[in-house]
């Protein structure tokens, strides 16, 4: 039985680690200097306007967690 997911809100972020060759990038949630990993991405274009992105930048992004215990994320949309 499958635990229900968190549910996801738009949150501003800034880039702390610009989007890597794996399409891993690094935000902080900005409110709450919270780091999360993003390593997977909704939709293609979502993964490509991120990527263009240089440390800095902030943006919104709406995210849902991958996992009960990883620091993983989905970027679910640029709100």
């Amino acid at each position: 039985m499958s635990q229900p997911r968190a549910r996801s809100t738009a949150v501003p972020v800034e880039v702390v680690r610009p989007m890597n060759d794996h399409g891993a990038m690094t935000v902080e949630v900005t409110h709450r200097n919270e780091a999360r990993h993003v390593v997977e991405y909704a939709s293609e274009s979502t993964r490509e306007t991120l990527s263009r992105l240089p440390s800095g930048s902030s943006i919104p992004l709406e995210l849902e967690p991958l996992g009960p215990r990883a620091n993983v994320w989905r970027v679910l949309r640029i709100a």
